[in-house]
């Protein structure tokens, strides 16, 4: 099986030919014997001890049928055709690949300030192989990587952790990345509406000109009939003309660094800035900004142990906010009592994504024991579980692929050993785009 290693995953995944199985019967899922597979489209089969799909109740003793990357099926007594390789993970949990969206793994250090609208991470990612080994053991499939820096150092790009180099890229570029800088922000959306109104300027200033060659035209068309020419007057017809073609207007160019921030006035889809957030104020310094231009935005909040975050959650919530906050419980601010911030933003009425405490390798492989004390705090095990698959997905803006286990979407899965919310789980496997890219250490 392409992208397998060496090793073989014993206990775990057993490729087998589904033709004997279906003689003897010993296959749950019944074979398509009359319908062969076409010989392009190869189909995998995983037969997993329980399916966690982000979208309904989670199938125990499940089946995914995967075609050309893609889920085509999930459930029980799925049909599937006799040429098709099946994993046998009947003792491991499968559930939708994790979602980190916002990173600087595998990039180089350096900082940056000022309006940089027009730089990308895709400028500075030339990655290793292994560039995001890391984040594959601990069971990420897709990162969102972003510029270093302050103000508005540029634009992330979100690719794969592992899989076919071709299909690594999944956007690019994605969000603009914009730091707590109010005044920043202003001068920046200021300059971006007058360069909307430089446009402007030059496309009326085109019309009028254009309207004024076209009052000339007809004038002397006019004035011209009213003159027979002398082959007229003896019986010949005069020359056939065409009309003149009217120049298109080209617009002035824009400043490359504030392009992205005229999309974003001009609310071009697709187009958001992800607003960092280092406490309260500075939610209600950069709302004044937000309230005022009305750009499509997300946020990022640094809720550390002693966060003050919790006088915006109100505002947020009612405004039904997406934001990306880390899996701490903190305290209230001098004081010894525990806060739990993430279940009362998600509470409130936020889409609440997890990104990983700190940008390193111990607490990607923390994350699951993140969320499991999260949840024995009093989160929902359904809102924990989407904060590192689906509600990341949506942000980004990338459900329609990933985030879930449904028909249509990339087959991207995490092989557990145990529940997701066990402090003590491990990531056995992980599968991207239909294809094992890794297996855990220590399986002969």
């Amino acid at each position: 099986m392409a992208g397998v290693g060496h090793r073989a995953w014993a206990r775990v995944i057993a490729v087998v030919a589904v033709a004997g199985l279906c003689a003897s019967g010993s296959v749950g899922p019944r074979c398509l014997a009359g319908e062969p597979a076409d010989e392009d489209e190869r189909f995998v089969v995983i037969r997993a001890g329980r399916v966690i799909t982000n979208v309904g109740d989670e199938v125990r003793n499940g089946v995914i049928v995967v075609s050309g990357g893609t889920i085509r099926s999930v459930g029980k007594g799925l049909e599937y055709p006799l040429s098709a390789t099946v994993i046998d993970a009947r003792d491991r949990v499968v559930m939708p690949g994790l979602i980190n969206p916002h990173s600087r793994n595998g990039l180089p250090r350096y900082g940056r300030g000022g309006v940089h609208g027009d730089l990308t991470v895709a400028e500075e990612y030339f990655p290793l192989a292994d560039a995001h080994e890391d984040l594959l053991k601990a069971g990420y499939t897709a990162v969102a990587l972003v510029p270093a820096g302050q103000g508005i150092p540029g634009r992330a790009m979100i690719v794969r952790t592992g899989g076919d180099e071709d299909g690594r890229t999944l956007q690019s570029p994605a969000y603009l990345r914009v730091t707590a800088d109010k005044r920043l922000l202003r001068g920046a959306l200021a300059r971006a509406k007058k360069e909307i109104e430089k446009v402007e300027t030059a496309r009326k200033e085109f019309e009028k000109k254009r309207e004024e060659t076209r009052k000339e035209r007809e004038k002397k068309a006019k004035e011209a009939k009213g003159k027979k020419p002398e082959k007229e007057k003896e019986g010949e017809k005069p020359a056939a003309t065409q009309p003149a073609k009217e120049p298109a207007f080209k617009p002035p160019p824009i400043d490359p660094a504030h392009k992205v921030l005229v999309d974003l006035i001009q609310k071009k889809p697709g187009v958001f800035a992800l607003v960092e957030l280092g406490n309260a104020s500075d939610y209600e310094h950069m709302q004044e900004v937000l309230a005022k231009h009305e750009i499509a935005h997300h946020f990022l909040a640094r809720n550390h142990r002693q966060s003050d975050l919790e006088y915006v959650v109100e505002k947020l919530g009612r405004d039904e906010a997406k934001i990306i906050l880390q899996p701490e419980m903190g305290r209230v601010p001098y004081s010894a009592e525990r806060l739990h911030l993430v279940r009362v933003f998600s509470e409130a009425g936020c889409e609440v994504s997890l990104m990983p405490v700190g940008d390193r390798a111990s607490e990607y492989a923390q994350m699951f024991g993140r969320l499991a004390e999260l949840v024995r705090a009093g989160w929902s095990r359904e809102a924990a579980l989407k904060s590192v698959t689906l509600h990341p997905a949506r942000l980004l803006g990338l459900d329609k692929r990933l985030g879930s286990i449904e028909q249509g979407k990339d087959a991207d899965f995490v092989f557990l050993d145990g529940d997701p919310l066990d402090p003590t789980v491990r990531v056995q496997a992980v599968m991207i785009g239909g294809q094992i890219v890794h297996e855990a250490e220590g399986d002969e």
